[in-house]
């Protein structure tokens, strides 16, 4: 199946994987690596363009990589096999699945966001660990979330561990980076109420109506939100801290007020139901 093989990590191929760990470099090549069996199917499920597949046969673990690397081989992208050795200088962390995907960068905007009577949006500014853009895009994901828009971040949405970290649910969920002043415009088109997540806040985020089109607005751990959100937020909540912590992981707080939306959500619409089925006893 592969079409060629490299045993040496001078190769120009190999060479060009390797830079791509740079920001610098995936910006100006607009390519990036994909790293696991799970993160390249959902890249290839969300339609994106995949450059080149680098496969080691020996650290497959017995899963779907061979079905996969049917898929990718029928859309004529070109596997290339490579020797363990060469595959550890290309792949990151510590876990090798012997597949790892050289792809075109998605682009995205603001644009491409659809907002409907029931959107429910998070923004995210000033984050800068691709651990927690992963998690809280796999939250997202789980949850059904419109889009997650990002502003101010420190890193590339495309960084391969935001990648890894998401599960690949970075190709999924409909994301946007923008600055401040054109999130807000896009907001106020759609008349989509903010809710901003305060440590100092009166408001319990279950006090809060967080139905209809609305999105919550996250800060960094360590800064919060800036003036500019403080400032345009239509209200602001907390969650409650009762032990020695001044604050929870960024991630964890999406999270838990985008499961507290969900539920309301729900509950508006089993309400109505409940009181019909109440009249015929």
């Amino acid at each position: 199946m592969p079409e060629e093989s490299i045993t040496s990590a001078q190769n120009p191929s190999i060479k060009q994987a390797i830079s791509l760990r740079d920001a610098k470099a995936r910006r100006e090549a607009r390519l990036t690596l994909i790293d696991g069996v799970r993160e390249i199917y959902r890249a290839h499920d969300a339609g994106v363009e995949i450059d080149k597949v680098f496969v080691c046969p020996s650290l497959f673990g017995g899963g779907d990589e061979l079905h996969l690397l049917g898929v990718l081989k029928q859309q004529r992208v070109k596997i290339v096999e490579v020797i363990e050795s060469v595959f550890e200088k290309i792949t990151f962390g510590q876990r090798m699945e012997g597949l790892l995907a050289v792809s075109h960068i998605p682009q995205r905007s603001l644009s491409d966001l659809k907002p409907s009577g029931q959107s429910l949006y998070v923004i995210a500014q000033g984050l800068e660990k691709p651990g927690n853009i992963g998690a809280i895009l796999r939250t997202c994901d789980a949850a059904g979330i419109d889009g997650l828009l990002l502003v101010d971040t420190k890193t590339d949405l495309y960084n391969p561990n935001v990648i890894r970290a998401s599960t690949g649910t970075v190709f999924s969920v409909p994301t946007a980076i923008a600055d401040e002043g054109a999130i807000l415009d896009f907001l106020n088109r759609y008349k989509i109420r903010t809710w901003g997540l305060l440590p100092q806040s009166d408001n319990n985020y279950t006090q809060a109506d967080l139905t209809g089109p609305m999105a919550i607005v996250l800060g960094s751990e360590d800064k919060g939100l800036s003036d500019f959100w403080r400032q345009h937020l239509d209200g602001d909540i907390k969650i409650p801290m009762k032990g020695k912590a001044d604050s929870l992981n960024v991630s964890v707080c999406a999270a838990i007020v985008i499961y507290e939306a969900l539920r309301q959500r729900a509950s508006v619409q089993i309400q109505p139901i409940m009181r019909r089925s109440a009249k015929k006893f």
